[in-house]
């Protein structure tokens, strides 16, 4: 598994495992006890997810299997391009402190999703990131956007 550490007073702790490994559970075990308020976990419901703002508690259906749920596409998912514009532009409003974002994966990697805010908030050397990542898309998720301090936290099923 790959760490990386530049120097640089950023930090990025990266979640990783598979599918239903527990990312999105330890992350917001990590935001209560770290009183962490900004950012989003992606939670299940039904056939899709929701955004769960850290901010106010409040959710958004974002992603889906129906088609109705958005214009974007990858995968069998649909999603609203629109959810994900508006979190990241609450998230790169964020100039300090911690910041957690679940579930940083291919559509990121495709440029689309959290892909603009991670980009912006990564560059930040007043923000520390709290990061879930699939397993088969680490190294490739800390090359894409050049995160620097990172730690990395293996969790299994």
């Amino acid at each position: 598994m790959r760490r990386s550490t530049y120097s640089s007073p950023m930090s990025c702790r990266i979640i990783t495992g598979g599918k239903g490994a527990g990312k999105t559970s330890l992350m917001r075990t990590i935001s209560i006890e770290k009183d962490v308020r900004q950012g989003f976990l992606s939670l299940r419901t039904g056939n899709g997810y929701s955004l769960l703002d850290l901010s106010n508690g409040t959710e958004h259906p974002f992603i889906s299997e129906d088609p109705s749920a958005g214009s974007g596409r990858i995968g069998r998912w649909y999603y609203d391009e629109e959810a994900f514009r508006e979190a990241c532009r609450s998230l790169v409003s964020y100039r300090s402190g911690t910041v957690c974002i679940d579930e940083i994966g291919r559509l990121e990697l495709s440029g689309e999703g959290f892909a603009p805010a991670l980009k912006a908030l990564a560059a930040d050397d007043c923000v520390d990131l709290i990061l879930s990542v699939r397993t088969e898309y680490l190294d490739a998720v800390i090359d894409c956007f050049c995160l620097r301090s990172v730690s990395v936290q293996s969790v299994e099923a």
